[in-house]
């Protein structure tokens, strides 16, 4: 029988469809979490430079370089930020292309095992329908006896 021999390809495929759909659920949680830090960062710059800008009075050369140094150090952290999200964006977009192609091929073995069942009830069908035809042939000539011939 086919569709028995088509059951596990198919259940391995929808297993394998499975595993890369928790693999891509890690991939997401990951990009959500480096855009959340990303986002902190962005925000916490954008409140530094607030809370500078309030402070009144002259800036001495010292606070001023302190100032930029760590202005500085904060537009790379969001630049490497920036890149981490790029590189996990790209990492979930390989993961769900990966998914989507097992969950394709799971989704066509599985309607070949059904259509070989399908095929399998068919053949089955007409063998026992005509064994039943046969059995009635041989009742009816049971029944009309040697009388007419046939």
């Amino acid at each position: 029988m086919k569709s028995k021999r088509f059951e596990p390809i198919r259940d391995i495929a929808e297993n394998s469809a499975k595993d890369l759909s928790q693999t891509m659920a890690e991939a997401e949680r990951r990009v959500v979490e480096l855009e959340r830090q990303l986002q902190q960062l962005q925000n916490y710059r954008e409140d530094y430079l607030l809370t500078a800008a309030q402070v009144s009075g002259p800036m001495d050369t010292v606070r001023l370089q302190n100032n930029r140094a760590f202005l500085d150090r904060l537009a790379d952290a969001i630049r490497a930020q920036l890149q981490k999200v790029g590189v996990a964006r790209a990492e979930y977009e390989v993961r769900r292309s990966q998914w989507s192609e097992k969950r394709i091929e799971a989704e066509a073995l599985g309607r070949a095992v059904d259509r070989f069942r399908h095929e399998e009830r068919n053949v089955v069908d007409r063998h026992e329908q005509g064994e039943a035809d046969d059995t009635g042939l041989r009742l009816w000539r049971a029944a009309r006896g040697p009388r007419d011939g046939l």
